[in-house]
């Protein structure tokens, strides 16, 4: 009778204690949640499932999102979702409620009821990855249950034990006063009590038999550094704070959302530039430089050509270096100025977007939006981010259409030999002494791109001429590919060739300028040079891609 007793109450105790909980991990590893016991692991065929638990016909989900969401992109999710929730007929109970998880994340939820069933939805951000949670036929404070255990795989999120106070009596010891008399009567100190904790008795390096009887133990006060790496701790996190309250605040979420270019519109686009330039290359590769006549033996003193340039160029100008069939030297420089704004407003606007790609395409695309809300005027910044690239485009735009672009050519001594300055539909060509001796009009209308040299008496002497128009799309799209791309100009009187430009294979920045000895007499040699050179500067071979 006795053993039976025994074994009814046993009975009776094992029932009444709770069913043992069982740890599931999601696909991923990200995440490890806690379940009654009943709950059985589940296939789901969307593929962003990552865990889905069953018990009869209640059913848990989570779903991976594609990019980390902050906290406040998680609740607009949350209220994307009840919002189509109530469109649907279900019955919201209540507002959208926050789930606090260890202190280190939240989880935003609403439940609702829909054709009779008990349901809860969620979004939350935890371990770098985001899900939507979706529970059927599962009560409130059940689903709350369940999220408060989501947990790193393997994390041990028990809360410490405070630490055991306890109570130690210190007694004052008793001591002499120096030079006092040894025969004197000491006098005891009261009792006072100290409240030590536990822990810092245990810490402390003196054991129960070494320390005095009524002295408490405590730890040594904090080191200088530990103070001090305690105050960069606290600052930073009180910066985060302050960070994540301002992107919760929906007064400083952005106009509206603004996503990432994907991934693989990059991996297209970079697909199209080593397709299009080895396309480029091919159609570059099949121009033959032209032929000219051979000069006499015996060249006369005033025949210059041809000249061997030598180029050096920056965001900022070009300068080229000519040495002529005499050995004389040459300097001329052109200064583009406005060049700078338009690479940091652009580039700096592609780069930009790249990265963000990058950064969501590893869960961190929320950053970017979060970075620009703590940003004055944030609100503006993350919904166009493109904003802060306007001031260096507006600079440029001012600088291109107030900068007075100028060629100048200088002989060895660093005298002006001449000067070619843009108006506004010709280049004005002056000499040293600021005199106008022709002037550079661009040709309209015509097959290739084109510019005729005009002498004071209005007659065209000479045509430069683009040899090779059909690749000038190609080298906007592709830059010059290491010089691959380069322009080719030819010299022309009366579609008569009389010169051209030769490029050196062999390095991207020389060239040579070769006239037929019969034309060579046109105009003065520094003439040609500078027309030419000055067409070549306006017109350049941009380096990396640029529409400009």
């Amino acid at each position: 009778m006795k053993k039976m007793s025994f074994v009814s109450a046993a009975m009776v105790l094992a029932l009444s204690l709770p069913a043992l909980a069982g740890e599931f991990r999601d696909r991923s590893e990200k995440i490890a949640v806690d379940f009654p016991a009943g709950w059985t692991q589940g296939k789901s065929d969307d593929p962003f499932v990552t865990l889905k638990l069953e018990k009869g016909r209640s059913t848990f989900e989570f779903a991976k999102q594609e990019s980390e969401l902050s906290d406040y992109y998680l609740k607009a999710r949350v209220k994307e979702n009840v919002d189509s929730l109530r469109g649907k007929g279900a019955v919201i109970y209540g507002d959208i409620k926050t789930l606090t998880l260890h202190g280190v994340a939240s989880a935003h939820y609403a439940a609702y009821e829909m054709f009779g069933n008990q349901a809860c939805m969620a979004f939350l951000t935890y371990n770098g990855v985001s899900y939507s949670v979706a529970a059927i036929n599962i009560a409130e404070g059940d689903f709350r249950g369940v999220l408060s255990t989501v947990r790193k795989p393997g994390e041990n999120v028990e809360l410490s034990k405070r630490p055991k106070v306890v109570r130690v009596k210190k007694e004052a010891a008793e001591a002499e006063e120096p030079g006092g008399d040894p025969g004197a009567k000491n006098v005891s100190g009261p009792e006072t009590e100290a409240a030590v904790s536990s822990a810092a008795v245990a810490a402390s390096s003196l054991t129960s038999a070494e320390a005095e009887p009524g002295v408490a133990v405590v730890d040594a006060p904090p080191s200088a550094a530990q103070l001090v790496a305690d105050s960069a701790g606290r600052a930073a996190h009180d910066l985060f704070e302050e960070l994540a309250k301002k992107t919760r605040d929906k007064s400083a979420a952005p106009y509206y959302e603004r996503k990432p270019l994907p991934v693989i519109f990059w991996g297209g686009l970079l697909a199209f530039w080593f397709l299009g330039s080895f396309l480029a290359r091919s159609m570059a590769s099949s121009y033959r430089n032209p032929k000219l006549s051979p000069p006499p033996a015996e060249v006369p003193p005033d025949f210059f050509f041809p000249f061997i340039v030598s180029r050096a160029a920056t965001i900022k100008d070009v300068t080229y270096s000519v040495v002529t069939r005499q050995k004389q030297l040459l300097m001329a420089s052109f200064q583009y100025g406005h060049e700078i704004y338009f690479v940091v407003a652009v580039y700096g606007c592609l780069f930009f977007h790249a990265a963000w790609s990058v950064l969501d395409f590893t869960g961190r695309g929320a950053a970017v939006i979060d970075a620009f809300l703590w940003l004055p005027g944030g609100r503006f910044f993350a919904s166009v981010p493109e904003g802060v690239f306007i001031v260096p485009l507006f600079m440029g735009i001012i600088s291109y259409a107030t900068t007075k672009r100028v060629m100048s050519l200088y002989d060895a001594q660093s005298n002006l030999v001449m000067e070619a300055a843009r108006e506004i539909t010709y280049c004005l060509i002056r000499d040293g002494s600021g005199k106008e001796v022709a002037r550079l009009v661009p040709k309209k209308g015509a097959p290739a791109r084109r510019w005729d040299f005009v002498d004071t008496d209005n007659l065209v002497i000479f045509a430069i001429q683009d040899d090779c128009p059909r690749i000038r799309l190609m080298r906007k799209l592709f830059g010059n590919l290491g010089g691959a791309l380069r322009a080719r100009y030819g010299i022309f009187v009366q579609d008569r060739r009389a010169g051209f430009v030769f490029l050196d294979p062999s390095s991207p920045d020389r060239f040579q300028v070769h006239m037929d000895y019969d034309f060579a007499r046109l105009a003065h040699p520094a003439q040609i040079l500078i027309a030419l050179l000055y067409v070549i500067s306006r017109e350049k071979d941009p380096v990396y891609p640029s529409p400009f």
